[in-house]
């Protein structure tokens, strides 16, 4: 697989993943998605911060 093939998944896997966020109703705090190429190969770096919302009912 090419390394630019490689680069176009991670971005889309790293939007689905902002997605289940959104999906859970959760507050994204902090987001750091990137990637990198280097001489040894690719650096992927994803850090994410989100407080999930307690279900309203639940707390009844």
């Amino acid at each position: 697989m090419a390394e630019k093939e490689i680069a176009a998944v991670l971005n889309e896997k790293g939007k689905d993943l902002k997605s289940m966020f959104k999906d859970l109703d959760a507050t994204l705090e902090q987001w750091k998605f990137s990637v990198e190429e280097s001489k040894e190969g690719m650096r992927v770096e994803i850090h994410a911060v989100a407080l999930i919302k307690k279900d309203k009912k639940a707390k009844e």
